[in-house]
């Protein structure tokens, strides 16, 4: 029998559109590092800069435990359409914005519709190709991140300077629109199908969680913008539900670092966290602070992409296995610490500008090593039948940390006597949330099963619908 290939007259309309559609989700993900603190200095409302950044990240969580079932429930093109509609919706709120709420608003929809459309997309991949070639087509969607890593943020803070940070939402809603109606030909009638005709609840109790996780990292957010101290109590009341909450939705065991796969699925957030803080800030910093334009700020970031590419290739090219992924996780956790390092250096005057440069493109290869080896060995761990469970574990570790930071943070810029005191402020935070990381990193086992005692809970908890 001839092999089964990737590329054919059926499946080619399929595959352009799903890489269009990726290309352009991670285009808005990378331009709008670039373009946001444009936006919000437009808007005059800077101080909701973070605010508008994770609250994208914070709905996201609802909206790919939402799009998973619901595809279960009654097929991919449903949960496509609704989906694709909320985030061409967000993006055109975005464009046309009269003001920060607005944007807020637009950027919540954009993390639904693209969390619901994002786990479709993996969905469709399943039930539309053949087992053999999926593996290259996964291969073609990691590509399709590879390109808006290096031109996104550059292009977006190009078009800002040239026309308006309005023009790059526009751009991204017309390529979206077209790669989503490429996406719903090929979901129409008989061409994917439900796997489970048997009712489903959309949501179960992990969708319930996600919900109250998303309701509550927006609520983190909106309480950083009290004022005076009332910010940052309010932040740490919210903080204390939303624990919680993460504990519950989170492997038992992953706060208090118990069990090999758990404490990887805290370094996973720790190593997103990191990247994704230092990453928003410095664009903001970097035009606000320091006089950089979009383009050259974006320059910046683009040079971290070169770094996760390396990073990624070396360790595709290292061999697999436990003690393996250890010593590269070990390896990548010193790298993506200079991240933060560097930018409180360049915050507090002690360093020129360009030694940010360096630096982060060794925390992009510290990040291009992390995030593919806590990945597989925290898969090499989990039971299989939690391994579903715990990548998207991996996921919503990784989502509640940046945006939960991120208020953090916002609070923390709120009590600086001044910008760039503020700036060091939130980045020597950072490095110490960096030096913890490296601390955990070092004292990850390489074996050992994934809970120590607590068998019977995480069944539970990977049970839980």
């Amino acid at each position: 029998m001839q092999a089964p290939r990737l590329w054919t007259r059926a499946s080619a309309p399929f595959i352009l559109s799903a890489l269009g559609l990726m290309t352009f989700i991670a285009t808005e993900s990378f331009a709008v590092t670039t373009v946001l603190p444009v936006a919000m200095a437009e808007l005059d409302a800077t101080a909701w800069y973070s605010f508008a950044f994770a609250a994208a990240i914070a709905t996201s969580l609802a909206g790919m435990v939402v799009g998973g079932t619901w595809s279960d429930r009654s097929g991919p093109r449903p949960p496509l359409v609704v989906g694709g509609a909320l985030f061409l919706l967000g993006l055109a709120l975005c464009a046309a914005a009269p003001g920060p709420v607005v944007l807020i608003a637009g950027r919540a929809l954009q993390g639904v519709g693209g969390g619901i459309d994002s786990v479709v997309l993996y969905v469709m991949i399943a039930r539309t190709l053949p087992a053999a070639v999926r593996p290259a087509m996964f291969g073609l969607l990691t590509t399709a991140w590879l390109l808006p890593s290096l031109v996104g943020p550059v292009g977006a803070g190009l078009l800002a300077q040239l026309t308006s940070w309005r023009t790059v939402f526009a751009a991204l809603l017309v390529g979206s629109g077209l790669a989503l109606l490429g996406l719903l030909r090929t979901a129409s009638a008989g061409a994917v199908d439900r796997m489970d005709r048997a009712p489903k609840r959309i949501l179960g109790a992990k969708g319930v969680l996600a919900l109250a996780a998303s309701s509550l990292l927006l609520l983190l957010h909106l309480s950083a913008q009290l004022p005076g101290l009332l910010g940052p109590v309010a932040v740490v009341i919210v903080l204390g539900a939303l624990l919680p909450v993460a504990r519950r939705l989170l492997p038992p065991g992953t706060l208090r670092l118990r069990g090999a796969a758990q404490q990887l699925v805290a370094l996973r957030a720790g190593f997103g966290l990191l990247s994704g803080v230092t990453g928003a800030y410095l664009t903001l910093y970097l035009q606000s602070q320091r006089g950089l334009s979009p383009t050259t700020a974006g320059l910046i970031i683009a040079v971290g992409a070169l770094g996760w590419a390396a990073g990624a290739w070396f360790q595709a090219r290292r061999p697999g296995g436990l003690a393996e992924h250890r010593r590269l996780i070990l390896l990548a956790a010193p790298l993506v610490a200079l991240g933060p390092l560097a930018a409180l250096l360049v915050a507090a005057h002690l360093v020129p500008i360009a030694g940010i440069v360096p630096a982060y493109i060794l925390l992009g290869a510290g990040m291009g090593v992390a995030s593919s080896r806590t990945s597989t060995a925290t898969l090499d761990l989990a039971p299989p039948a939690l391994q579903g469970a715990y990548s998207s574990a991996l996921q919503s570790g990784e989502s509640m940390a940046i945006a939960g930071t991120m208020a953090v943070m916002a609070a923390l810029l709120t009590l600086g006597r001044s910008a760039e005191g503020a700036y060091v402020l939130v980045y020597l935070v950072l490095t110490v949330v960096a030096v913890l990381l490296v601390l955990v990193a070092a004292r990850t086992r390489s074996t050992g099963a994934p809970g120590i005692g607590d068998a019977g809970a995480d069944a539970a908890w990977g049970g839980a619908a």
